[in-house]
């Protein structure tokens, strides 16, 4: 009996597990199909939550499976006299992995906004044709209105003069001042700063790696909070770059 017993609790701590790592996405922040920021009502994608940025079919071929397009948005970009690397462009940012992320939260495209509803391909004649959700077939319990971000912490606006620039090539700047930048080390394919609990940079080769949003920030993964990839308590996560 106590063998039986203590394999069924095995059994449910190995689900409560499972589900525990499955729902960083489900019912947080980034779950829009019923959760936190928007209450989806149209039942054809009903409690998905993967739909909202990536489709299985016809995905966008600038990021993987990818169920948005791009924003169009001119950026006013940060600029610094201190700045080492070169400045980040407008043009470069609607291109880059961070374009995915402002696609939301410039507030010029609406959340439910998508290129492929609902994961259903198309007919081969309009594989490529872009399709646009209802917006309003969804509830407006999000901040703004018609489900573009207007406020709060997680709108950005196009004014990104006071948020960390993106698109900005890593080794150029620790180049121009290496005591203040960790050396970039490459593990295979993967482009890594530091030992220690490296940050992500995005390019084909050390010297063509940026800096962008998903660098410090884990779309997929809450559990620190802010969708942050490393704690910053003692400003950890400056430091995984920066050294100060």
């Amino acid at each position: 009996m106590t063998r039986r017993l203590l394999g069924a609790a095995l059994i449910v701590l190995a689900g409560a597990t499972a589900a525990s790592a499955q729902a960083t996405i489900a019912g947080g922040p980034h779950d829009f199909s019923a959760g936190s920021a928007i209450r989806n009502t149209d039942a054809s994608i009903n409690g998905q939550t993967c739909v909202f940025c990536h489709t299985p079919h016809m995905g966008s071929v600038s990021v993987p499976l990818w169920n948005r397009n791009g924003s169009t948005a001119t950026y006013q970009v940060y600029a610094s006299s201190t700045l080492d690397a070169a400045a980040p462009t407008s043009a470069a940012i609607q291109s880059s992995v961070s374009g995915a992320c402002l696609s939301c939260h410039d507030g010029s495209i609406a959340i439910d906004v998508l290129t492929n509803l609902s994961g259903v391909a198309k007919a081969a004649s309009t594989a490529f044709t872009r399709q646009a959700t209802a917006k309003a077939t969804y509830g407006n319990s999000g901040t703004g209105t018609g489900n573009i971000l207007a406020g709060g912490t997680p709108f950005l606006g196009t004014d990104l003069r006071n948020d960390h620039p993106i698109t900005i090539v890593y080794e150029t700047a620790r180049a121009a001042t290496p005591a203040e930048f960790v050396t970039q080390a490459i593990t295979g394919q993967k482009i890594t700063v530091g030992t220690t609990l490296p940050l992500p940079l995005y390019g084909a080769s050390t010297a063509t790696a940026t800096v962008e949003c998903a660098s410090c920030h884990n779309p997929h993964n809450n559990s620190v909070g802010s969708f942050l990839r490393k704690s910053n308590a003692g400003s950890a996560l400056c430091l995984t770059c920066h050294i100060k």
